[in-house]
């Protein structure tokens, strides 16, 4: 019997999403298209974080990096928020495509298994392949 897989975790799923707006704020900074006005909002959060005034004080041990890290998560979102959104879905799309040419060789194609006969995960039966071309 094999063991039922677990989802990744929601901190792992958050920690990627976060990585991920990162990214295409980092993508959308660099983008003409994207207005000056807009790209000042992570500049400022930046430049909050940097200087000696906080909300509250770096020199407490968990709290005074909390702050510094939400200002820093609401400006990429809000900055993402406020980019032109036909920009944004277009870097998201590169963003998740990959670039490149690329063919399969022959030797390398992956084979499938003959599967007639076995169950499927519904526990329907699969249809017998040598019976399909028997059809055509």
């Amino acid at each position: 019997m094999t063991q039922p897989q677990t989802p990744p975790s929601s901190d792992a799923n958050w920690l990627a999403a976060q990585v991920k707006k990162l990214r295409l704020s980092w993508r959308l900074l660099r983008d003409p298209l994207v207005p000056f006005w807009t790209k000042l909002i992570p500049a400022a959060a930046i430049a909050y974080i940097l200087l000696p005034v906080d909300i509250s004080p770096d020199m407490l041990p968990v709290l005074g990096q909390v702050d510094d890290l939400g200002i820093l998560l609401l400006s990429l979102n809000w900055f993402v928020s406020l980019s032109p959104a036909d920009v944004v879905r277009r870097h998201l799309a590169e963003m998740s495509s990959v670039k490149g040419d690329y063919r399969v060789v022959e030797k390398d194609a992956p084979t499938s298994p003959h599967v007639s006969g076995y169950l499927d995960v519904e526990s329907h039966h699969l249809p017998d392949e040598g019976a399909e071309q028997e059809k055509d």
